[in-house]
C-alpha cells in the first residue's frame, strides 16, 4: 500500500508493504526516526529498536510493516497531512537501495543547475519541481477539456517537414533513403494547421511539439510544447473568445482562481504610448503620459528643438520622491538602453528640484506641480515616443511594485514590418493577413497585420492572426519579405499551390505552454516546469547530447565529419 491510503486505516491498525523511498533518518534517545516519502504524502515512522535496521539509508526504497498510533499533541507535525500519525515499524524490506545522493533532495537547498540538470530524475523528486511537473500534466488535461467542450477538433501534424524557417534556423534531419536531402523539426505546425482548413475541416487544435535552433534564454528552450488552434471563417475576435475561454478553464482548473473576461483590447500603436512596450504589465499600475503641452513655449533649447522636429515629452508620474542618488541610478539604467539621459523634476511641497528648475517659466512650474499635486517625482524622456517610451518603460518595471496577481489583454494591430535602415523585416510569419491588402501593396512601411498577442504579466504568452487566403497575396508577402521567385517557389511553392484551390477565410493562434506555466507559477525559469530541459547553450548534462555519431553510421546518411 501507499501512504496516501493511510487516510482510510484506524488508529491502532496494522499496516502491510507500506512502500516509500526514505527521505530523512534521525537518532534521538534510544529511538530511530524515519520520514518515508511517495509522491506529495509523507508520514513518520519510529521503532525503540533501531539495530534492527541497519541497512535503511537515505532514499532507499522500502517496504514496512507495522501499527499506526497517534503522536504525542507535542509532536504533532500541522504542515503534514498524517502529522497527526505515526507509524511503530515492526519489520522492512530493502526493495532497491540508493548510491550516495549528489545533493539533499530537498526545495530550501541551493544547487547548482548543471547538476540539478544531470541528475533530473532526482531533482524531480523535490516536492517544488514534483508539483510543477503535475501543475504541466493538470494543464494539458484542462485544454483538452475546454477544446471538447468548445466542439474544437484535435488532429496532429507531421514532426519530419520541409525546411521553411520562419525567423529561427531549423533542426536539420538528413535522409538515409534520398542522398544529400533533408527533413527539418518543425518550428510551429503552422502551414499544416492552414492546410486542415483547405481540407474543409470544421476546427483544429493540436497540442505540438516544436524546435527551433536558436541561442536560449530563460524563456527559451530548443524544443518546447505549445497549444496551437486553427478555425475557418472565423476573425480575430472570434479566436480571442475561444482563447479567452480556454484561459479561464485553466486557471480555474489549475489554480482555483477566477479570471474576468474580456480580456482588456488594446492596439499596438496604443501600448506603445501608454506603456512603452508591446508587452505592458498592468500589476503595474501607472502609465506613460505627454506632457509636451507645458513646454510648447519653452526656453530650454533641446526640448524645444526636439518639439519643433515632431518629437514629443513624455512622462512617469510618480507620487514617490526619489532622492539624487536613486535617480542617478535610474539615469544609468536608461543611458544603458541607449537614452541620452533622464530628465527629471523632483516637486517637494510644490517646490522643484530640477537641472532645468532655473529655466523654467512660472507656467511650466506652476504644470509640473499640478502633475504630481504637489508632491512626488516626473521622469521624462524626449523625442520620437516610439522610441523613448522603451526607456520609460524600463523604469516602470524596475522601479514600480506589482499591484495584483494576474493581469491579461490583448494588444492588437501590429505593424507588419519592421524598418531597420530602409529596409523591410518581417514582423511576424509570412501567412499573416494584413489589414488592408491594397495599401499593403501600395505602401507597405505603414501597413497594419491583422495580429494579435495575448500578454499576461508583461509576458507574451502566444500569438496568433488572420491568415492569407490569397495565393497571388501570400507570393507577394514573401516577396516583399526579401525573397526570390526561386526562393518562393523552392520553400512555399507546395504551399501557395494549395491555397490555389478554395482556401476559405480562417484565423489561429499558438501559445507557448512551457512559458504559460512558468508565468503561473512565478517560475524564475521554465526550465523549472519541464520535465527534462536543456541548459542555455542547449545542451543536455543528463544524457551528454548532442553527441558524436560514428563515422560508419553517418556514411550510411551520405554525410561525414567535416574535420575527416
Amino acid at each position: 500500500m501507499f501512504i496516501s491510503e493511510l487516510s482510510d486505516v484506524n488508529i491502532n491498525s496494522k499496516v502491510k508493504n507500506l512502500i516509500g523511498w526514505v527521505h530523512t533518518i534521525r537518532h534521538h534517545g534510544g529511538l530511530l526516526f524515519i520520514e518515508l516519502k511517495h509522491n506529495n504524502s509523507q508520514i513518520q515512522l519510529v521503532t525503540d529498536t533501531p539495530e534492527l535496521f541497519p541497512n535503511i539509508k537515505n532514499e532507499y526504497l522500502i517496504s514496512i510493516t507495522g501499527e499506526v498510533v497517534l503522536r504525542d499533541k507535542k509532536n504533532i507535525n500541522k504542515t503534514s497531512v498524517f502529522g497527526e500519525i505515526e507509524i511503530i515499524v515492526k519489520s522492512s524490506d530493502v526493495i532497491s537501495t540508493s548510491k550516495v545522493l549528489p545533493f539533499q533532495i530537498a526545495d530550501d537547498i541551493e544547487v547548482d543547475e548543471q547538476i540539478r540538470l544531470k541528475y533530473r530524475y532526482l531533482d524531480l523528486r523535490r516536492p517544488k519541481m514534483k508539483k510543477n511537473i503535475l501543475l504541466r500534466s493538470s494543464v494539458f488535461k484542462s485544454i483538452r477539456q475546454a477544446m471538447i467542450e468548445s466542439d474544437i477538433n484535435e488532429i496532429d501534424t507531421p514532426t519530419l517537414i520541409k525546411s521553411t524557417p520562419e525567423g529561427a534556423r531549423d533542426f536539420i534531419v538528413p535522409s538515409r533513403k534520398y542522398a544529400n536531402k533533408f527533413y527539418a523539426l518543425p518550428q510551429s505546425p503552422q502551414m499544416y494547421k492552414q492546410l486542415f482548413m483547405i481540407s474543409g475541416f470544421e476546427s483544429y487544435y493540436q497540442i505540438a511539439r516544436c524546435y527551433r535552433d536558436e541561442d536560449s534564454r530563460k524563456d527559451r528552450q530548443p524544443e518546447f510544447t505549445q497549444f496551437d488552434v486553427e478555425i475557418p471563417f472565423s476573425e480575430p475576435e472570434d479566436i480571442q473568445n475561444v482563447i479567452e475561454f480556454l484561459i479561464v478553464k485553466i486557471f480555474k482548473d489549475c489554480l482555483s482562481t477566477d479570471l474576468n473576461i474580456p480580456f482588456p483590447r488594446i492596439s499596438y500603436d496604443e501600448s506603445i504610448i501608454k506603456y512603452g512596450t508591446d508587452k505592458p504589465d498592468l500589476r503595474r499600475d501607472i502609465q506613460i503620459t505627454d506632457i509636451t503641452s507645458i513646454f510648447s513655449n519653452t526656453k530650454i533649447k533641446f526640448i524645444n528643438e526636439i518639439i519643433s522636429g515632431g518629437g514629443t515629452v513624455n512622462a512617469i508620474l510618480i507620487d514617490k520622491i526619489y532622492s539624487r542618488k536613486e535617480v542617478d541610478l535610474m539615469d544609468k539604467e536608461v543611458q544603458s538602453l541607449g537614452s541620452t539621459g533622464l530628465g527629471w523634476f523632483i516637486v517637494k511641497d510644490n517646490k522643484i528640484t530640477s537641472p532645468l528648475s532655473k529655466i523654467l517659466s512660472q507656467l511650466e512650474k506652476d504644470e509640473i506641480i499640478k502633475l504630481v499635486n504637489g508632491s512626488g517625482s516626473v521622469l521624462f524622456q524626449v523625442g520620437d515616443p516610439y522610441v523613448v517610451n522603451a526607456y520609460l518603460s524600463r523604469l516602470i518595471y524596475s522601479n514600480i511594485e506589482e499591484t495584483t496577481e494576474f493581469e491579461f489583454l490583448w494588444v492588437n494591430n501590429f505593424p507588419y514590418f519592421e524598418i531597420q535602415d530602409d529596409k523591410l523585416l518581417p514582423s511576424h510569419h509570412p501567412f499573416t493577413a494584413p489589414v488592408n491588402a491594397k495599401q499593403f501593396r501600395s505602401d507597405p512601411y505603414k501597413a497594419k497585420a491583422l495580429h494579435y498577442d495575448l500578454v499576461l504579466n508583461g509576458v507574451e504568452l502566444g500569438s496568433g492572426s488572420k491568415r492569407i487566403n490569397d495565393p497571388d497575396l501570400q507570393r507577394d508577402v514573401l516577396t516583399k519579405w526579401g525573397l526570390s521567385k526561386a526562393e518562393i517557389d523552392d520553400r512555399f511553392g507546395w504551399f501557395i499551390e494549395a491555397l490555389s484551390y478554395g482556401t476559405p477565410p480562417h484565423a489561429g493562434f499558438a501559445i507557448g505552454i512551457d512559458r504559460l506555466i512558468a508565468t503561473m507559477i512565478s517560475a524564475e525559469s521554465i526550465r523549472d516546469v519541464i520535465p527534462f530541459p536543456k541548459t542555455q547553450t542547449g545542451y543536455d548534462p543528463l544524457s551528454n547530447s548532442p553527441s558524436g555519431i560514428d563515422s560508419d553510421v553517418l556514411s550510411d546518411y551520405n554525410l561525414s565529419n567535416k574535420d575527416e
